[in-house]
């Protein structure tokens, strides 16, 4: 990930128990705590611009007790590690949708970590000190419990389907995928002079980046579909990392979503695609198993669904589910493109990913023919549903 820019180790730097004090108090919901030891580790902060993420951890006394705390630092940054936000983009978003309270009260059995401090710095740097959470199952979770945390997604959509109004805050996004658009539409020219490229040979073996260009023509019926379907708020970014299991004291489930940067209005179905496509792209479940995560994760979400009250019509849910599909199959080529043709940026998505690059693109080119086929799926919806 890099070290942090001079001035903004400064800043971490300077972070002291006088600062740390009350956060640490809020985290062990205590009024006496005392902070007597600390120390950072970065743990994160995605593969391109704007934000790193430290775990603060140590020491304390309470009473003559002596306790053990942590929290979790979100650095929102303009500039990071050779990237630069443009003026339009707003850094700051997931500081202000914390700020607006909504995150406190989400329906269902979906929360978001405690905020426990939003704070702004001179240089344009915004820190959120959240909750550190713990995974109460661990790194690997069973099949089964994308099923339990699908049913907590379509619980969480189905009710701005059914019971609230859909939210009207500056920054929740509206504008669903018109950001894959614009960036497929710089990528698909490059795509097409760099075939021969090694790298992308072994992402797109034979022909098989005919379908990512045939689907680039028919974005706008894709898009026009997408648009009557049933819309709902989302996180949008449910994929594995983001979700962290929370045992209750009866022995039941709920689901802890973090990074709450990109909130906004989508198609039902839109939320699983994510949590499905997101978990084999990411290597967080074996693409062997593809499917029966995808049986797993639908069937949950439409329990959610129906817990929610929503009585619509799954094929609906199911054309939602596999149109979204355009997320990954054009906008995530379009954002990874850049970095698989820059050599000086596979450290970056090696280092994300864990893998080597030549494997990273092999894998791609079998999540790709999954995406493939479930762009088919949705033509033949569109068919029937028209």
């Amino acid at each position: 990930m890099g070290e942090a820019p001079r001035s903004q180790a400064a800043l971490l730097d300077a972070i002291d128990a006088a600062m740390l004090t009350p956060l640490v108090r809020r985290a062990l919901n205590s009024t006496t705590a005392e902070v007597t030891s600390w120390g950072h580790k970065r743990i994160g902060g995605g593969f391109g611009p704007g934000t790193a993420v430290y775990r603060f951890s140590g020491g304390g006394v309470d009473q003559d007790r002596a306790v053990l705390w942590s929290l979790i630092l979100k650095e929102l940054c303009p500039v990071r590690e050779g990237f630069r936000v443009t003026a339009s983009t707003n850094y700051r978003r997931e500081a202000e949708v914390y700020q607006s309270g909504w995150l406190d009260d989400l329906p269902g059995n979906l929360l978001a970590p405690q905020c426990y401090c939003v704070t702004d710095h001179p240089d344009g740097t915004c820190w959120i000190w959240l909750e550190d959470i713990t995974d109460d199952i661990g790194p690997h979770w069973p099949l089964e419990h994308y099923g339990t945390v699908a049913r907590h997604l379509g619980q969480f959509n189905g009710t701005y389907l059914v019971d609230r109004p859909l939210p009207s805050f500056p920054w929740l996004h509206k504008g669903g995928f018109q950001a894959t658009a614009a960036g497929a539409a710089a990528a698909m020219p490059v795509l097409r002079n760099s075939l021969e490229h090694p790298l992308i040979r072994r992402w797109f073996p034979g022909d098989t980046s005919d379908g990512l260009f045939r689907v680039w023509t028919e974005l706008d019926s894709f898009l026009e579909t997408l648009g009557q379907l049933p819309h709902t708020v989302c996180h949008q970014d449910t994929f594995r990392r983001n979700l962290f299991a929370r045992r209750t004291a009866e022995g039941n489930y709920r689901t802890v979503a973090i990074d709450w940067s990109d909130p906004g209005w989508n198609a039902v179905g839109f939320e699983i695609n994510t949590l499905v496509v997101g978990g084999v792209l990411f290597f967080e479940v074996d693409f062997a198993r593809v499917r029966e995560l995808e049986d797993v994760a639908f069937e949950g979400y439409l329990e959610g669904l129906r817990d929610a009250g929503w009585r619509g019509d799954p094929r609906e849910v199911r054309l939602g589910y596999a149109a979204s599909s355009l997320r990954y199959y054009l906008g995530s080529t379009a954002g990874t493109l850049p970095m698989v043709l820059d050599e000086n940026l596979h450290g970056y998505l090696e280092q994300g990913l864990g893998r080597p690059i030549e494997e990273c693109c092999d894998h791609w080119a079998r999540v790709g023919s999954y995406l493939s086929a479930l762009i088919d799926e949705a033509r033949e919806l569109m068919d029937i549903l028209e």
